[in-house]
């Protein structure tokens, strides 16, 4: 898997490969300029040419670097200095570069006369500026280059290429800080290359609208070490359940789902079928008396019990009595999705968390009975896995969503720490925090996944899995939530992502199941 450092992180990463392994800083530079090279091949057109905009630092010198690399590869470059005092290896960097480039090819911003644009036929071009270490809001300088960048890629329809991280963008948070006529200013990247690593910032705040695509530029040093990581393809196949040729049904586990109440009961039928497709052996959906038939009708495969329930077809507290013929079968509770909270149904939900010994896959209804009461977690007699989308995370919290959304991944690492469950935060991307401090980003799904019914799935598909293993609960919840999302990936392939809708990512596991084993 790949590490996704800290700024901190980052400058730390730096610091040993220096110090400890020995690798001078321009050397560095020079293996960080080599990786933009790669990324902007990619973007780059025939007969394009280039423009580099390059800052003071050790950024604007991967900037340097990369222009006499594209020089020898005989491309067309200019480049654009904010400032002329530069750091010591950027200086040494465009030292070097005047010996290849003609003068008039370098440029100081702001410009004095900008003429030389209207003589490009500009492809890509390149956001030097400012590396990790940046933070808070940009100076005038800095804000003006980066309204230019963008305004010059609108007007050149040219690609964009950021070193490191977009300018303006927090390493850390993936905010956006300086703000002009009410807008965000940072350089709004078609693709980022990190240096070394993945930043913290990418998968949080505005950045997934901001970096772009994602490539790493190895700096020719070991793999730093953090106990973030964002999900590989290669990582994922390992992880699959086994299944061995004399397996039965009863071998490959049974999710018992409290679900359902009446105006809700798709949200049951889905995760039910998404745990069925996950490769669970047996599923029975406890549901609401009045409201069973509806499920029971639903999917032929799916086994059904009466849950007691009130006037409006919610599931009362004395049912949970009602669960005493299945629970000792079960491997694995779902327990929440498509039931409305009540203060019965909220009865029902505290009991099975207070008093069943299974582990336990919390959704919906149960989340917001949670949000009342969160100790309830520390009192479970067995593992716990939670999956709140934002608002019900932020709700669980009592905080507001936006301040959740730029601490996504600080605040689930946390809270799995501090209350022993394993955390799966839907969102833009999913994350999995765990016990044990460790915290997995998942690099699958898409916008249009965002659609009724789509966590219910989700849901469904961790307690399918777990079922079959229920010691491998970190493992389950990491393979469900990359499965799910590779399905959504696969349906947008198919169908686009404005047509989304819960079933068709059911509909696509058998493709995603595929593809993993291939």
């Amino acid at each position: 898997m790949n590490p996704v450092l800290t700024s901190t992180e980052s400058r730390a990463y730096d610091d040993l490969l220096i110090k400890k392994a020995g690798i001078p800083s321009l050397v560095l530079m020079e293996n960080a300029a080599r990786g933009a090279l790669a990324a902007i091949t990619e973007l780059l057109a025939p007969n394009k040419s280039v423009l580099i905009f390059c800052g003071k630092g050790n950024n604007g010198g991967d900037g340097l670097a990369l222009a006499r690399l594209l020089i020898e590869k005989e491309i067309d470059v200019d480049v654009v200095l904010i400032s002329k005092q530069l750091s010591t290896d950027a200086a040494h960097q465009l030292a070097v570069l005047k010996k290849f480039l003609d003068p008039h090819h370098i440029h100081t911003f702001p410009f004095r006369d900008s003429h030389f644009l209207a003589h490009m036929d500009i492809g890509v071009i390149v956001d030097a500026l400012l590396g990790t270490g940046a933070t808070g809001a940009l100076k005038k300088q800095y804000g003006e280059a980066v309204l230019m960048i963008n305004g010059l890629a609108r007007h050149s329809n040219a690609k964009v290429l950021s070193l490191d991280v977009p300018t303006g963008m927090d390493a850390d948070s993936g905010d956006v800080e300086t703000i002009i006529d009410s807008k965000p200013v940072c350089v709004f990247a078609t693709k980022t290359v990190a240096m070394g690593a993945l930043k913290r910032g990418f998968f949080q705040g505005l950045a997934p609208d901001v970096t772009g695509e994602i490539s790493i530029a190895p700096l020719g040093g070991p793999t730093p070490e953090s106990t973030v990581a964002l999900i590989d393809q290669k990582d994922i196949a390992p992880l699959q359940p086994s299944r061995h040729k004399t397996t039965t049904k009863y071998d490959q586990g049974y999710v018992l789902s409290v679900a359902g109440s009446r105006g809700m009961t798709g949200a049951a039928i889905m995760s039910a079928e998404a745990a069925l497709r996950t490769g669970c052996g047996l599923v029975t959906v406890a549901t609401a008396a009045s409201e069973r038939h509806i499920v029971a009708s639903a999917m032929p495969e799916l086994m059904t019990a009466p849950l007691r329930d009130d006037s409006d077809g919610m599931p009362i507290g004395a049912s949970f009595n009602d669960l005493a013929e299945y629970l000792p079968k079960a491997d694995v509770v779902l327990l929440g999705p498509g039931i409305r909270v009540s203060p019965e149904s909220s009865k029902l939900i505290y009991r099975i968390l207070r008093e069943v010994g299974l582990p336990i896959v919390a959704d919906a209804g149960a989340l917001s009975v949670i949000a009342e009461d969160v100790s309830v977690l520390k009192k479970r007699p067995a593992p716990t896995v939670l999956t709140p989308h934002s608002g019900e995370m932020a709700r669980i919290l009592g905080i507001g969503r936006g301040e959740l959304e730029k601490n996504r991944i600080e605040i689930a690492s946390a809270i799995a720490k501090q209350h022993k469950v394993t955390l799966v935060l839907k969102g833009a991307p999913s994350i999995i925090a765990t016990p044990s401090g460790r915290v997995y980003i998942n690099s699958t799904g898409n916008s249009g996944m965002a659609t009724a019914g789509v966590g219910d799935v989700l849901a469904g598909m961790i307690a399918g899995i777990l079922a079959q293993d229920t010691s491998e609960v970190e493992t389950a919840s990491i393979f469900a939530t990359y499965l799910h999302g590779l399905a959504g990936d696969i349906a947008k392939r198919e169908l686009t992502e404005n047509v989304l809708t819960a079933t068709d990512i059911i509909k696509h596991l058998p493709a995603a199941f595929k593809t993993i084993e291939a």
